[in-house]
């Protein structure tokens, strides 16, 4: 998937015989490795701005590539592969600035690289920047990427000049919306709430079109125990409250920068603060009783969720606070 569309696109983006080696080069090692429907969907993507974007910068530096194995590129519905800008901007989701062969963290810790995905019709992040991956690796030595819920397998490595290419058994798809991504990873009663005619408008707005959010997610468990004892669904105001302060606004805070000392401020204006140790990572909310991070950055195309074992009790605001922040 990664590898077509580089070769193609060099035809066009680099000069002269420098495009023509890197493009042989990179074809004979795209076969060499067999990699043969890599090579075979070249020229379905010769003409696409994204193309010749990955084209351009991946000469440049070191670069990770995921490479979707032939399997997993036959399994692509037609749809896609004859929708030259979509199949470009997934190929763009595969391609990581950096090498991380030898970096890569062990589970549950994770990688976090930033690929070259920035289309704003499939990205929301802040500051314009570029989707990421993450992934990690297995007790038994397995890597895997973690991909909307579920986990994408590296089957082999190899290399290619600058681009360390790592064989995947699926294509990576780009993170959805916030609804999508508590629909895949079984957030039922979280999404249920926020469907409900109690949350005002104005909150379901913020997570859906805030540019960077950090949203804690409470699993279906903690919101089926809170439904019983807050008694908040008719109360609306502190209802939003609360959930504003299970959200940063205008920070996409990925696992890596949640720590003992974090000092991040929620969409309500209250401190959140964090502590690490060698059981996990826990949150609360100004003082509020804290909650363990069960499973974390589950992307989204504006932003991260991590899912949280309780809901943080906290109706206070500080709208002075909500603005600086």
């Amino acid at each position: 998937m990664i590898f077509p569309l580089l070769s193609l696109v060099l035809l066009i983006s680099l000069p002269g015989v420098l495009c023509q080696n890197f493009l042989g080069n990179l074809v004979q090692a795209l076969n060499t490795s067999g990699l043969t429907q890599l090579a075979n969907i070249t020229s379905n993507l010769n003409s696409t701005a994204a193309g010749q974007r990955i084209l351009n910068a991946l000469p440049q530096g070191n670069w990770t590539v995921f490479a979707p194995d032939n399997s997993a590129l036959q399994a692509v519905p037609q749809s896609t592969t004859q929708n030259l800008t979509l199949l470009a901007d997934i190929v763009s989701y595969h391609a990581v600035s950096g090498n991380f062969t030898n970096e890569t963290a062990t589970w549950p810790n994770v990688t976090i690289g930033r690929t070259l995905l920035n289309d704003s019709s499939l990205v929301a992040l802040e500051g314009n920047k570029s989707q990421v991956l993450v992934w990690s690796k297995l007790s038994n030595g397995t890597t895997i990427v973690l991909n909307n819920g579920t986990n994408v397998t590296v089957t082999n490595m190899s290399a290619f000049q600058n681009i360390e290419i790592i064989v995947i058994d699926k294509v990576l798809t780009p993170p959805g919306n916030f609804g999508a991504v508590l629909a895949a990873n079984n957030l039922t009663s979280l999404a249920t709430l926020l469907a409900s005619n109690q949350v005002p408008s104005s909150v379901l707005q913020g997570l859906s079109t805030a540019k960077g959010v950090t949203v804690f997610a409470p699993n279906n468990d903690a919101i089926n125990a809170a439904n019983g004892t807050l008694g908040l669904m008719n109360n609306q105001t502190a209802l939003a409250d609360l959930i504003a302060n299970h959200v940063i606004n205008g920070s996409t805070v990925y696992s890596s920068s949640l720590a003992s000392g974090s000092n991040y401020t929620s969409a309500a204006g209250e401190p959140l603060d964090f502590v690490t140790n060698s059981s996990g990572t826990y949150v609360s909310s100004n003082g509020s009783n804290t909650v363990k991070v069960v499973q974390s950055n589950l992307l989204t195309e504006n932003g991260v969720v991590h899912v949280i074992d309780g809901v943080m009790v906290d109706t206070q605001a500080d709208p002075a606070a909500a603005s600086s922040a």
